[in-house]
């Protein structure tokens, strides 16, 4: 899967995670601050949002979260392997 080049790859897991290692090009915003802090690292609603953290758990939270907040192209990638393997494709 090749990402749109509008789209934003959000990282949703914890700083020290992220820290640890992440898939080239995504944005640290960690699920449990998505509310206060998505608006000023991706103020366009309609921007395609790719969404993964380790399990696929936290990216679904993040992704109902934004979805709430009235963004409209979520994608949930689940956990980073995963998130790996469906953009090398």
């Amino acid at each position: 899967m090749k990402l749109p080049d509008n789209a934003v790859l959000l990282d949703v897991r914890q700083a020290d995670e992220f820290n640890a290692g992440h898939i080239k090009g995504a944005v640290l915003v960690p699920h449990d601050t998505i509310a206060e802090k998505i608006g000023a690292v991706v103020p366009n609603k309609n921007t395609p949002l790719f969404v993964y953290c380790r399990s696929g758990r936290r990216s679904a939270i993040a992704v109902e979260a934004m979805r709430k907040l009235g963004y409209t192209d979520l994608t949930d990638l689940g956990g980073m392997d995963d998130a790996k393997k469906r953009l090398r494709k």
